[in-house]
This record gives C-alpha cells, sequence and structure tokens, in this order.
C-alpha cells in the first residue's frame, strides 16, 4: 500500500481532472490508511469554501471569457493555465502548511500553571453499568438491600439488616487529577487518592469484611470484633478490627507502605512462603514485590496521611519521590534533565489545593534547580 501521494493529484481530483489510472493510484492511497482519507476530506472542505459552484454567472462568464481563446492562441492559454495552476499549488501548499502541527514554546517557570485535582471518580455497578460522580452532582440508587448516595463529593452505603444471598460487588475509579470520598455499608470512612481503583461489596458478608485497592486510601475502620476488615492489594493483605491505616500501593512501584495512625493491624504478605507483622500506631511496614521482603519501620505519619487533609508534607523526600506525588494531583508529567537531580531531598508542608506555581516556587528556592513547562510535560532543569 502506498504512503506517500503526489498532491497535484489530489488537487487534480476536485476539479475531475483525473486520468483513469490516476484515479486507480489515489483510491488506492486512500484506502491504505485512515488518515490519508481524513486528510482528504479536511483538504476538500478546504477546497470548497472557494469551489467553482461558488462563483456566480457573471464570475462564472468572466472566467471563462478569458480563457476563451482561438486555435492561434495556443501558447497564451497554456501560460495562463500554468500561471493558473501554479498559483493552485501555491495555495494547496499554504493549506498544508497550516495543517501542520505548530512547534510548542516552552513556558518559563514563573509563568508554569495547573490547577489541582478536583472531587471526580466513575462508580463501576455489579452490572456493569458506568456512573460519573463530581461535586455538582447528586446521584440516589436504591437496590434490595442498600440505599446508594452521592451527594458533595461523598458516596455513601446505607445497608438494611437483612441477610444476603448473593454478594454483588462495585468499584469506585478516581483518575489523575482527582479524590474521591466513599463511605461504605459497615460504616467505614475511606478517602481514596489519585489515580486509585477500590473494589467492595455493597453489602459485606456475615464473617468478614473485604475490599481490594490499587492506588492509594485512607482507611477509618468501623469498629466490629466479629468480622475482621480485611484490605487486599495483590500478594499484600492487612487485617483489622476497627483502626485507622493508610495503604499505598502503586502498580508502578515496588513498595506496598501501610502506615498505622491509630489502633492495631496485621500485615501478611505471601511471596513464595506467608510472612507477617504486628503495626502500633506510628509504624510503617513496607513490602517489596521484587523480592517478598517485609519489613517494620517507626516513622512521622503526617507525610504519609497529610494528602487526605489537603496537605503536602514532605520530609527528607527525594524529588524523584515528590514529582511522582505531583504527577497524579496535577495531571502532569515530570522529566529529567539530569539524573542526580532525582536523588536531591527536601522539606516542605504546603497547601495541596494550591496551584501548582506555588511548589514550583518553593522548590526553586533552593537555587538547585528550575522549571520550564511544555503542554503538560515539565522539565526539570
Amino acid at each position: 500500500m502506498k504512503g506517500r501521494i503526489d498532491y497535484e493529484l489530489i488537487w487534480k481530483s476536485f476539479n475531475d481532472n483525473l486520468s483513469e489510472s490516476e484515479q486507480e493510484e489515489l483510491n488506492e492511497w486512500l484506502q491504505s490508511d485512515e488518515k490519508h482519507l481524513a486528510f482528504f476530506n479536511n483538504m476538500k472542505k478546504v477546497k470548497s469554501g472557494t469551489s467553482w459552484k461558488s462563483y456566480s454567472a457573471s464570475q462564472k462568464k468572466a472566467t471563462w471569457g478569458k480563457l476563451n481563446l482561438t486555435k492561434k492562441n495556443n501558447k497564451t492559454l497554456y501560460r495562463r493555465l500554468t500561471a493558473i495552476a501554479s498559483v493552485a499549488v501555491v495555495l494547496f501548499g499554504i493549506v498544508i502548511w497550516q495543517m501542520l502541527p505548530k512547534p510548542v514554546e516552552p513556558v518559563l517557570a514563573q509563568n508554569i500553571s495547573f490547577d489541582p485535582g478536583v472531587k471526580k471518580a466513575t462508580l463501576v455497578l455489579n452490572s456493569g453499568k458506568k456512573l460519573e460522580l463530581t461535586a455538582k452532582k447528586d446521584t440516589v440508587i436504591k437496590r434490595k438491600n442498600v440505599l446508594i448516595k452521592n451527594n458533595n463529593s461523598q458516596l455513601n452505603y446505607h445497608a438494611t439488616p437483612k441477610k444476603v444471598k448473593k454478594t454483588k460487588f462495585n468499584k469506585l475509579m478516581v483518575p489523575r487529577g482527582a479524590e474521591y470520598y466513599l463511605t461504605l455499608s459497615d460504616g467505614t470512612n475511606v478517602w481514596v487518592n489519585s489515580e486509585t481503583i477500590i473494589r467492595y461489596p455493597v453489602v459485606f458478608e456475615k464473617k468478614r469484611r473485604r475490599v481490594e485497592v490499587i492506588g492509594e486510601a485512607y482507611f477509618e475502620v468501623k469498629t466490629d470484633s466479629l468480622r475482621p476488615f480485611i484490605v487486599m492489594s495483590g500478594e499484600h493483605s492487612v487485617v483489622v478490627y476497627g483502626t485507622s491505616f493508610n495503604v499505598k500501593s502503586y502498580p508502578n512501584e515496588d513498595q506496598i507502605e501501610t502506615t498505622l495512625v491509630e489502633g492495631k493491624v496485621k500485615v501478611k504478605a505471601n511471596f513464595l512462603e506467608q510472612r507477617e507483622t504486628f503495626l502500633t500506631p506510628g509504624h510503617q511496614s513496607v513490602f517489596s514485590k521484587k523480592t517478598g521482603s517485609l519489613k517494620k519501620q517507626k516513622v512521622n505519619t503526617k507525610p504519609y496521611t497529610s494528602w487526605k487533609d489537603g496537605r503536602f508534607y514532605f520530609r527528607n523526600m527525594t524529588l524523584e519521590e515528590i514529582m511522582g506525588t505531583l504527577e497524579r494531583w496535577y495531571d502532569v508529567k515530570f522529566v529529567f534533565k539530569n539524573e542526580k537531580d532525582k536523588l536531591l531531598r527536601f522539606n516542605g508542608n504546603l497547601k495541596r489545593y494550591d496551584n501548582i506555581q506555588t511548589i514550583l516556587n518553593q522548590l526553586m528556592k533552593t537555587n538547585e534547580i528550575t522549571f520550564t513547562a511544555y503542554e503538560n510535560i515539565i522539565h526539570v532543569n
């Protein structure tokens, strides 16, 4: 199939001047790629704006009058047709140039501006039906054993005390540049961070409460001594009865971090052999997907949980880690010019709902780095 075309063929086709072989060549090119056909149709629209059909009767007569020469003036006719064709080619070239993407000018550091994330998510029901949730849209869903309400960026499940024959699941999907708040049917509160999926029963089973998380979420689990609450993340699980903790488990990161604020939890990892550890407040477990190792360490919980309270709390954090956090929240991408800059460490306590410019200004005050942006890609220089 042909990848290139003589643009004169396209122009001639607009004027019905193609020979049979030329028409076959053009058809082959158009059929070889959908982009070719789209380009041809766009050009046809541009051409139609000044087509022969748009000429008035007097304009047509005058035009033909200029070309209505006798046989003795064939050379003159040829020169005039050549001139007209040359102008057509130039105009055609200008149109093509106008359709080509223009180079993007870099945005200097002081002019970079990206708004923070918003409250939005997609709710996927057990039937597969999808509902878009936003702060401005209220939604009420009635089911046999539960009433689901979405109001003011909060999704709430209110269950009736009836026996459930079959467990049905819902899924809440929060994209980059967004967050959402969820209350499960048992009263457990969940803050769902950007680029996160949480799958959960519409009504929990009698013996246990189990949810699955890919991404990051903060839980305030409703106390129930008879039914443990289990958070699954692949080969990693957290078992609790009533407590507050944060789970961070993004697919593109090797580590799964569980940070405990209140209560007590058991963290289990199944990798070659079962491993588990218990956490008390102010401690964190770190599970490596690559090695299967599971370690426990004492931490300041603020850097890991302040996001749910509208803050960025950085403590001796590498620039690469900070950029990863900002990418999800502002829906941008950071590109490092110098790999060594990824290892620079920073401290900070900033508002999560500020424009990204505020955070970049704070980082630049160290005189270690500066930024430029091309569309939604920010270069670290």
